[in-house]
């Protein structure tokens, strides 16, 4: 059924009311049709060069109300492919793509033959059908695919290689590939739970495109292969939206790429999901009920401070708070609040975002990171002027951040009287027959009377936890969460 707008309308006029074709193009593409009308109208725009086939994707996803899905990163288990028959699939121009004990998603380039979808409807049986459009091309190189033994299509097709590697990713909850080049082979490593595990190994002709491929979606420079170089893709697959961040850099048997997964779809955790102890949780609670001032999480890469971020801000939004984040890159939409990105030119740095923001009289502010002096005065005043300022810093405990940002070039006085509190954080795996990881804390509050005393003494190091990383293993232990050879790999042998 199409949209009542759409109702006494031509394709073609649809097409001219986008501004994406003229009446005379859509003329030449009619009188096209009338010689051959073997091809669809959107089909003949395309040959002749008028539209893209996503152009077409678009149109056909706003007439017929059905969403767009992208096959280039799919990588699609057998099982749901059996779901339809080879020959109807081919013949109806359709491929399943994700399917559970109800649904079947089914890709179709022709959403307007309501009899191929009803056949599409009868061939899934108990399976209730949800139709999504595709570009043609793509789901022609699937149906290739199809034709030939599924195994065979993994070894021979680098791409449906380098689809799969990312879906088991996925699925096994990874948060890193590592592509991994020696002197025979290229090892595929994934990262779950803190740990790296080898999936399979490639040969150096796979590698070459699969590399390529990771460069182009990433937009990188693909002839660059000594200098070091960063990237981002945001692909969508199995239903799922997916962000990846992508390094380079150059080895002894060539380019080493590693990739970061954020899984956008699983939404963002509240505190209680992260596995915060009761007081860990309570302590940030109160923090983040201060009207203004500064609140910085700090750690190294990996162990989920911009995660336990964004729950912190998921929390504090609300319809009476103006909350506007500065990120680079943004990870995670989060509904209600303004997102800014920096420009990936460098043009703007973190300090000249936090002047651009304060135009607009935020009552929250995120920092994605204090990376320098400027940064980090900056930001400290924004929070004297009424705002909290969240924020992240690299340094592995409270006390190094403290340090930190003295070696920043800041003083005490210019800190010490917006600062709420630091927390750092790591993670560590379950040891209970639980999966996943939770964190194990340590952070410093900043009493009025310690203010005054550090601002004295003028001393940082006299600053004491207000609870050690010791302190939170120890009870994570006794609580039977985890175990000490557990605590050991994160932190170290001496560490208990």
């Amino acid at each position: 059924m199409l949209p009542s707008g759409y109702l006494f309308k031509s394709i073609g006029d649809v097409f001219i009311d986008k501004n994406l074709l003229t009446k005379e193009q859509v003329g030449m593409v009619l009188r096209a049709q009338k010689k051959d009308n073997n091809y669809l109208f959107g089909q003949l725009a395309v040959k002749l060069g008028f539209i893209s086939e996503d152009d077409l994707v678009l149109v056909l996803s706003e007439i017929y109300s059905i969403k767009p899905v992208k096959m280039e990163f799919l990588y699609i288990p057998q099982d749901t492919l059996d779901l339809l028959d080879k020959e109807i699939a081919i013949s109806t121009l359709s491929v399943p793509f994700y399917s559970d004990n109800y649904i079947v998603k089914v890709a179709i380039s022709d959403p307007g033959n309501i009899r191929n979808i009803d056949k599409i409807i009868s061939a899934c049986k108990d399976k209730k059908v949800e139709f999504f459009v595709a570009k043609e091309s793509e789901i022609l190189r699937f149906l290739e695919l199809i034709k030939c033994n599924s195994d065979d299509n993994v070894k021979n097709d680098p791409l449906f290689l380098l689809n799969k590697i990312i879906f088991e990713a996925i699925e096994a909850k990874a948060s890193d590939i590592h592509f991994e080049p020696s002197e025979n082979f290229v090892g595929v490593r994934f990262r779950i739970d803190g740990i790296l595990k080898e999936i399979t190994r490639i040969n150096f002709d796979s590698w070459s495109r699969i590399k390529s491929k990771i460069k182009i979606i990433s937009k990188m420079d693909i002839t660059e292969n000594r200098r070091a170089q960063n990237g981002h893709a945001r692909i969508y697959l199995a239903g799922k939206t997916i962000d990846l961040r992508v390094a380079t850099v150059c080895g002894s048997f060539g380019e080493n790429i590693t990739i970061r997964i954020f899984d956008l779809s699983s939404g963002i955790k509240n505190l209680v999901e992260l596995g915060f102890a009761k007081k860990d949780f309570l302590w940030l609670k109160n923090i983040i009920s201060h009207p203004y001032g500064i609140f910085l999480i700090v750690g190294p890469t990996g162990s989920g401070k911009t995660t336990t971020l964004y729950s912190l801000v998921n929390k504090i939004k609300s319809p009476y708070i103006n909350i506007i984040t500065l990120e680079d890159p943004i990870e995670y939409q989060i509904e209600g609040i303004r997102q800014l990105e920096l420009k990936e030119d460098g043009l703007m740095s973190f300090a000249d975002g936090i002047k651009a923001i304060l135009r607009h009289d935020p009552d929250v502010m995120l920092v994605g990171e204090i990376r320098d002096e400027e940064t980090a005065a900056t930001a400290i005043r924004a929070s004297l002027t009424g705002r909290l300022v969240l924020a992240t810093l690299h340094a592995s405990t409270p006390s190094d951040a403290l340090r930190r940002l003295v070696d920043l070039g800041l003083k005490l006085s210019d800190f010490m009287p917006s600062l709420l509190g630091i927390f750092s954080q790591r993670l560590v795996r379950y040891t209970n027959g639980h999966s996943g990881r939770f964190p194990v804390t340590e952070y410093m509050s900043f009493p009025d009377q310690l203010k005054q005393n550090l601002l004295l003494t003028n001393d940082v190091t006299t600053c004491l936890p207000t609870q050690t990383f010791t302190q939170s293993a120890k009870k994570a232990i006794d609580n039977n969460l985890t175990n000490k050879k557990e605590i050991e790999r994160v932190f170290g042998n001496a560490f208990i």
